[in-house]
């Protein structure tokens, strides 16, 4: 899609909001980001890399159905536009979305990874982030915006029971420039193209997969979730075609399509039983069941089962003692069936006082711990809100240690976090301030900065307006 139609669709958008607005009721928000990057902090004075980043929520309610917009713009121009669709059929709830956006690439990762040694992790900085649409096919980069996917959920309630399908229409093809996901470790996008040279022909369609042409896919996701009468929540999702998560620039979403379930599986020598055009895989089943109480503790049980992969499992136990400390447990495990654990975290919060104690391999061997200490200075008169962190690992000891300082004043809020950290002896790592002020009448300002031993690093100023 060229960034001419989609102006003048936004356009017609726009002008149709304006001529429902006096039997319509609309809300939303603008948002304007300004990131500032100083090139270096070899002098007192700088040149700065400057990122102006916009975002436009627009909801218009008339006549019991929600029109939504959610536009984000760039130095490049638009970069994403979320459309949706909320309305109740009855017990029907309908939420339909189209997300269109800009594919981006990326020319130069942070030193010391790279996209092959699968070290990415997040996405690239925005002074490296590159338009590479091509909305005509010619070869040459038009920063041209293409639509990615459509996603539309159903849920029924009858009798307490909640049913819902969540259906996914998508290019398996759109650049991803997150990399890998820091929690998980895993790529959540099954190709990244950071190649900024070749573009990405968003205009055209083809059945290849993991290359520079849209390929499209489906999935689809049935949830099912009730309550006992004793108060015990049981829920079981089944994913075909669909896992994991999927990412434009600044939005993401649970679930992305698979793409072994496209066009291109359907058209070989042997084609698909039935004539089908696209294969429909199994991805996971999941189950939920929480609210299970014995005696005093509150149990909740995740399950997840994936084909030939080992069911894996959380059991989260919480409890209070003597009205003194809560304390929530956490059992984990990648293969229940040999009743191996994984990962066991305790914690422990008791007023001010906050422990957290990981064991990574399951072996009853503390390897990671956590400790906060939250007081409030002055409480009386002025006063701020206090926190020690302190982070120690088994066999090196205390290895970080963070202070925070909250300070309120009528609208305005004042945060600085410093932080020490060193395997061997704790150094000065990092000091940060955030600044938020309310102006009052939906009117907002913040701003965030951070210096390093190295240096001042990123600033980042916001500027929002809430209607």
């Amino acid at each position: 899609m060229s960034r001419r139609i989609l102006s003048v669709f936004l356009a017609v958008m726009i002008v149709a909001g304006f001529a429902v607005l006096s039997k319509a009721d609309v809300t939303g928000s603008f948002d304007l980001d300004i990131a500032l990057i100083p090139e270096g902090a070899q002098t007192e004075a700088v040149k700065f890399d400057i990122d102006f980043q916009a975002n436009l929520q627009l909801n218009i309610t008339l006549s019991g159905i929600t029109f939504g917009a959610d536009l984000g713009f760039g130095v490049t121009g638009v970069e994403f536009a979320v459309l949706s669709l909320t309305t109740n059929l009855g017990a029907l709830a309908v939420f339909d979305q189209f997300v269109f956006a800009e594919p981006f690439g990326c020319f130069n990762f942070p030193v010391g990874v790279s996209n092959s040694s699968g070290g990415i992790v997040g996405q690239c900085s925005g002074q490296n982030v590159v338009p590479i649409g091509d909305g005509d096919g010619d070869n040459i980069i038009d920063r041209a915006v293409g639509f990615v996917k459509k996603r539309i959920q159903l849920e029924l309630n009858i009798a307490g029971i909640t049913l819902t399908n969540l259906a996914l229409f998508e290019d398996v093809d759109f650049p991803d420039i997150q990399g890998i996901n820091a929690s998980s470790g895993l790529n959540d996008h099954e190709h990244d193209h950071f190649d900024t040279v070749t573009p990405y022909f968003v205009g055209q369609i083809n059945n290849d997969i993991d290359d520079q042409t849209p390929t499209f896919g489906f999935g689809d996701v049935i949830t099912i979730s009730g309550q006992t009468v004793s108060g015990i929540t049981v829920s079981g999702a089944t994913a075909l075609c669909a896992s994991g998560n999927n990412y434009i620039k600044k939005r993401s979403w649970v679930y992305e399509v698979n793409s072994a379930c496209t066009a291109g599986f359907g058209n070989g020598t042997t084609p698909l039983e039935g004539g089908a055009k696209t294969p429909l895989l199994f991805e996971e089943e999941t189950l939920s069941i929480s609210g299970i109480e014995v005696g005093g503790v509150t149990i909740n049980i995740d399950t997840t089962f994936r084909p030939l992969e080992p069911i894996s499992s959380t059991i989260i136990a919480t409890t209070s003692v003597l009205d003194l400390a809560d304390i929530t447990v956490v059992f984990s495990s990648d293969n229940i069936t040999n009743l191996s654990l994984s990962q066991i975290s305790v914690d422990i919060v008791s007023g001010n006082l906050s422990l957290s104690l990981i064991d990574l391999g399951g072996d009853l061997d503390i390897d990671l711990s956590f400790a906060t200490l939250s007081v409030v200075l002055n409480p009386n008169q002025n006063p701020a809100d206090f926190a020690i962190s302190l982070v120690s690992v088994d066999g090196v000891g205390l290895v970080r240690a963070d202070f925070t300082l909250g300070i309120s004043r009528g609208n305005i809020n004042l945060d600085s976090t410093t932080r020490f950290s060193g395997a061997d002896n704790l150094s000065w790592a990092s000091t940060s301030f955030s600044l938020d002020v309310d102006g009052g009448g939906g009117i907002s300002f913040g701003a965030d900065f951070s210096y390093t031993p190295t240096g001042m690093g990123t600033t980042s100023i916001s500027l929002g307006v809430t209607f």
